[in-house]
């Protein structure tokens, strides 16, 4: 619990540093968190755009794991989301959001290799999105919006789009390549003592992805759609809470700005890209809008998107652990035990 609340202060540090820098003394101000234009239909915006962010992504996993023979209640899939997000908060680079994923998953019933397949195809999925949206978004900035990005940037954010639609090529349609690597893991003499379990895990992973790879095209529609939907919805939020606030940003420029920045923000080294993004959202939205600051819609939108998974994280795993696991994962635990007793190199490992 110690450490759960130093991380998040440090990432909630990490955040109001990087909006400092943009908006400077503003952020203190109790006079920024009114809001300038209370409209109606920006309101219901809002609202309608962080229902779907958190309902869209629930819809994507349930339809994934259907699609290969896997069954989870629309709360199971919540909480898997959830502790992805969770895990994303807790690390640097958001490297923990799989493993919180997989951990979620098989607590619910889907064997571990088939978690871990879920969480490469998500990534996969996100990959696809945000490799999509920019070269559109750069597209229409060139075109069309006033917006005028560096040289390097647009350079930078080319060459991210490129390297993440290869990734995703990779990823999906290439599983033998991940498959060998766990192959040659299995044999380590490191990993010895887990070597089934290795071994069964790959199988697993193997199926999943080779099921991933063959999926209909109209299902492929329907989970890139559903992911594109979330990563919209995430966008669109900022740009309602921006109206609200009294700034006149362009909905296609936030959306623009924003698929750059989040893709981007895979690879800062900082728990959920915390300071990164809150800077480089700041510093964007404040040079396209009118408002003398836009402090509390940023900082409302990472709320609502981000920082409400320490709470909701903590909660749901509490549920998860609180619930029995299902009664295959418990017999796989028995034989697991049974296995160990039996193999002499771990008899005689001493207990403590």
């Amino acid at each position: 619990m110690r450490r759960l609340v130093g991380i998040f202060l440090l990432s909630l540090l990490l955040g109001c540093g990087g909006l400092y820098l943009a908006t400077r003394e503003s952020i203190f101000s109790p006079a920024t968190y009114a809001a300038i234009r209370p409209r109606t239909d920006m309101a219901v915006a809002a609202v309608l755009s962080l229902l779907l962010l958190w309902a869209a992504p629930v819809v994507k996993l349930q339809a994934l794991l259907r699609a290969q023979g896997h069954r989870i209640g629309a709360w199971d899939a919540f909480t898997a989301h959830v502790g992805q997000v969770f895990g994303t908060a807790m690390t640097p680079s958001g490297t923990g959001g799989a493993p919180g994923l997989v951990l979620a998953l098989e607590r619910s019933g889907v064997p571990l290799g088939t978690s871990v397949g879920i969480a490469v195809q998500l990534f996969v999925l996100d990959l696809s999105a945000l490799g999509a949206l920019i070269p559109v978004g750069l597209l229409y900035i060139v075109a069309v919006s006033p917006l005028a990005l560096p040289p390097l940037v647009t350079a930078l954010a080319i060459g991210a789009a490129v390297l993440a639609l290869a990734g995703a090529v990779v990823l999906a349609r290439f599983p033998a390549a991940l498959y060998s690597l766990m192959r040659r893991a299995s044999r380590w003499r490191a990993l010895r003592r887990f070597r089934e379990r290795l071994a069964r895990l790959g199988r697993e992973y193997y199926v999943s992805a080779v099921a991933f790879r063959d999926l209909p095209l109209t299902t492929f529609a329907y989970l890139h759609a559903a992911n594109v939907a979330a990563w919209l919805a995430n966008f669109t939020l900022l740009w309602a809470l921006i109206a609200l606030y009294g700034a006149q940003a362009r909905l296609l420029d936030v959306l623009s700005v924003l698929s750059i920045i989040s893709l981007v923000g895979f690879f800062v080294p900082t728990p959920g890209a915390s300071g990164f993004t809150e800077l480089m959202v700041g510093l964007v939205v404040d040079s396209s809008a009118d408002a003398a600051s836009i402090a509390a819609p940023v900082a409302l939108w990472r709320a609502g998107t981000f920082y409400v998974a320490y709470l909701l994280g903590p909660l749901c795993a509490w549920l998860l652990l609180s619930r029995r696991p299902p009664r295959w994962l418990r017999r796989r635990a028995r034989r697991g035990a049974a296995a160990d007793a039996s193999d002499p190199a771990v008899s005689r490992t001493p207990r403590p």
